[in-house]
């Protein structure tokens, strides 16, 4: 009970400012055993501060103003109950009205301040984000530009290869050619140097090969001795396969057909031989030459007459081609090409 008989109820001014506005808010809602008619300011004041009090944004953004209003409060509801309605309650509870109003306003304040800031946020991280997404997206574009770039770089190196390759392909076709050409001019002049030598040893193209004759005058009558004629063209044909080690020869002697078939296979067999050796004396391997007595045979002209049978009493050399190749023997004549 206060002073003058009045009650009053008892505030912890000293206790933090939400638990002491409940315990106000509650003694103000009929806390105290017996409460009067309370002047009309001091009931807005109430209202005001429990008005504010119950404003969720009020108490998060404006806690300060809001413990202000609800202190004016206490005072104008101390003073009231120790003196009554008087000035000074009036003007207290004024003053508590109006900080419940700016607790409210800076609550408004603050709120819009807060959801500008909020938004400033969100927009500076969508800026962010767009920026973000524009660096990835320069990055992706860089690195597809410079894949691009690398595999320009690749093709074009790839095409500078097959250029140098396609030069150096070209260069040895032209060796290549120049060689070829080189070969068939030496060639020509191996020919030419051969068919030379050939014409210098009287040998005489025939459907075998070149052939060296050598004739019946060439050696002593009935015998297989060479006379000087003979050797001379022997020591020729020796320099011959000399110079040409791929060559090798047949050496076939031949006699026209008097006397009996085996004496005339005996001498031309005989004569084959005396040029064989005549050949292995000037330093030719025997290996290189065959020799062969075919007697009467393969005449190529006619016995019956003397020109005819000295015809076909001879020796033929046969010269085989540059792999050592010599064409087998026909039957028939053996007829030189003129």
């Amino acid at each position: 009970m206060g002073e003058n008989g009045k009650p009053h109820c008892k505030l912890q001014s000293n206790l933090p400012s939400k638990f002491a506005l409940a315990i106000l808010i509650a003694s103000l809602a009929g806390g105290c055993a017996t409460v009067e008619q309370r002047p009309a300011a001091l009931e807005d004041a109430r209202i005001a501060v429990d008005a504010a009090r119950t404003n969720p944004q009020v108490i998060s953004l404006a806690p300060i103003e809001l413990n202000d209003a609800v202190a004016a409060y206490q005072r104008a509801f101390a003073v009231y109950r120790s003196e009554g309605d008087t000035v000074e309650v009036r003007h207290l509870a004024y003053v508590a009205r109006q900080r419940a109003g700016i607790a409210q306003e800076t609550a408004v304040l603050k709120g819009a301040e807060l959801a500008i800031s909020n938004a400033n946020a969100e927009r500076d991280r969508v800026k962010l984000l767009a920026r973000t997404r524009e660096v990835e997206d320069a990055g992706r574009a860089a690195a597809a530009a410079q894949a691009r770039a690398d595999a320009s770089q690749q093709d074009a190196l790839a095409a500078q290869q097959q250029a140098q390759a396609a030069q150096e392909q070209a260069r040895q076709s032209q060796n290549e050619a120049l060689l070829s050409r080189q070969q068939a001019r030496d060639a020509e002049v191996q020919s030419a140097l051969l068919a030379a030598e050939l014409r210098d040893i009287k040998a005489t193209a025939t459907d075998r090969g070149m052939v060296i004759t050598l004739s019946d005058v060439l050696f002593d009558t009935g015998s297989a001795k060479l006379r000087s004629g003979a050797l001379r063209i022997i020591d020729r044909l020796a320099v011959f396969l000399r110079e040409h080690p791929d060559r090798t020869l047949a050496v076939e002697g031949f006699t026209d057909s008097v006397g009996s078939a085996v004496v005339n296979e005996e001498l031309s067999r005989r004569r084959a031989e005396a040029v064989r050796a005549a050949l292995m004396d000037a330093g030719i391997d025997g290996s290189r030459v065959v020799a062969r007595g075919y007697g009467d045979s393969y005449p190529v002209a006619t016995n019956d007459t003397a020109d005819g049978r000295q015809r076909n009493r001879r020796v033929e050399i046969v010269i085989s081609d540059d792999h050592g190749t010599i064409t087998p023997r026909v039957a028939g004549y053996s007829v030189p090409r003129r």
